[in-house]
């Protein structure tokens, strides 16, 4: 008897032997880093939005153009000019062509040019935030995945550990009938409890593929491929309520995202308020045109030469449209501060409920970590007593529901306490580590 209850204790607690590879947590996490579809995504995102931060974009640079036209004809010509020459012809061919290269630089434009490199900067900023966004999304998810998969194989190795209770119970239940002194409704009994217990272990397997297929699908990797995780829940001490507050004016992704995003409309509104100012640009060009024509009063003509000058213009009056637009930026940048401060509630509010929820998990994992050891020793006792032919099948089946119970009850605790740390670490920026996830990501 001792022998089968070392046996259920080493089933439960340690990771079952497969064939199958072993995934442990930091090589789902590097995975996913490297080869997840929306990390991906957003990762060209952002550097899409480096790209387009450039000062030629913002319109700070000159711009040149070539040009060239030429072209070739045949005319009928009939000419008579005031000297009383005349010219009648038929297929006169002609032959002209003009090229150029065209400078021109905007000098000034009500500063407009600057609060759009400004906008530019905060955009490229925000990209970047809106990949770590990604990457924290997907790291909790992965997260939640992965320890889902260890959930499900310690539920497995509970029903396992309980279905040989209950084929010890049917081998007592055998030798008691077999002896004169049991019942065949204990056997029976005791069978029936075994196949109920094989067909929850047959839908837990259901639900661990699930889980292990959704994980595949966060990590890219080929679905319906076999593995393992490493059957175990590593938990994570947290900080103080005080300092997670603190942590979240510091490092929330959320709200440095809204604050990005006032800052955006602010330099959206100076680009317009630049229309109430003139615009200055310098213009320069060096042109070569040639002409050429068998017959008429101009044979031959080409010019080259260098220009240069300025533009000038100052719009005065537009309907007021100007100031109507100014009107709808500066109240689009108040609409954004409005949803900086509404965002900064609901962080510090999912933070106090997370918070809350695990130490509540924390006490509960507590409480069942010392109700599967009373739930085990309970039902060796029970055990033993139904062997020894003390007890009697109504407290030992008893014993074992309770057993089992505490089993479910316990894997479901870890779960509920592992699933609050993620969101709380998301929440303060500690669930992404800069440097660890810049050497990770894909090229």
């Amino acid at each position: 008897m001792r022998k089968l209850f070392s046996y259920l204790i080493l089933l439960f607690s340690l990771p079952a032997a497969a064939q199958e590879p072993v995934y442990t947590y930091q090589q789902v996490i590097a995975t996913a880093l490297k080869n997840n579809f929306d990390i991906r995504l957003a990762q060209n995102n952002a550097v899409i939005t480096g790209i387009q931060n450039t000062a030629g974009n913002a319109g700070m640079l000159p711009k040149l153009d070539l040009n060239a036209v030429g072209g070739k004809s045949a005319n009928d010509i009939r000419q008579n000019f005031s000297s009383g020459l005349s010219v009648d012809q038929k297929g006169v061919k002609s032959s002209n062509i003009t090229s150029g290269a065209y400078l021109s630089w905007t000098v000034f434009d009500g500063l407009k040019m600057f609060a759009t490199k400004e906008r530019l900067n905060l955009l490229e900023q925000q990209g970047q935030l809106s990949l770590r966004l990604q990457i924290e999304n997907t790291l909790e998810e992965v997260t939640l995945y992965y320890y889902q998969v260890v959930k499900q194989q310690q539920l497995i190795k509970g029903i396992l550990a309980a279905m040989g209770v209950s084929d010890e119970r049917i081998k007592i239940a055998e030798r008691k009938l077999a002896l004169g002194s049991g019942s065949n409704v204990e056997v029976l009994q005791a069978k029936l409890d075994l196949n109920a217990q094989r067909s929850d272990l047959v839908t837990q397997k259901y639900l661990l593929n699930e889980f292990k297929n959704g994980l595949l699908v966060l990590i890219k990797e080929e679905p319906g491929s076999n593995y393992r995780v490493d059957s175990l829940f590593a938990f994570e001490p947290l900080a103080s309520m005080e300092s997670i507050r603190q942590r979240i004016e510091q490092s929330n992704t959320s709200l440095q995202i809204a604050q990005k995003n006032t800052l955006i409309y602010e330099q959206n509104t100076k680009e317009l308020q630049s229309q109430y100012f003139p615009r200055l640009g310098l213009t320069s060009s060096y042109l070569f045109s040639r002409s050429a024509n068998a017959a008429g009063f101009s044979l031959f003509t080409q010019n080259l030469g260098f220009n240069y000058g300025f533009t000038f213009s100052w719009n005065i009056f537009n309907g007021l449209n100007t100031r109507n637009q100014v009107r709808v930026a500066k109240l689009q940048t108040q609409n954004s501060v409005f949803e900086a401060e509404r965002a900064r509630y609901t962080v510090f509010s999912a933070a106090h409920s997370a918070y809350v929820r695990w130490l509540g998990d924390s006490e509960i994992l507590e409480i069942e970590e010392g109700n599967i050891l009373l739930a085990e020793q309970s039902l060796k006792i029970t055990t033993e007593r139904l062997r020894l032919g003390l007890g009697n099948f109504l407290e030992t089946k008893e014993s074992q529901s309770s057993y089992e119970a505490a089993i479910t009850r316990l894997v479901n605790a870890r779960y509920n306490l592992k699933q609050s740390e993620p969101a709380l670490r998301k929440l303060t920026g500690e669930l992404i580590r800069e440097n660890y996830v810049i050497g990770q990501l894909g090229n």
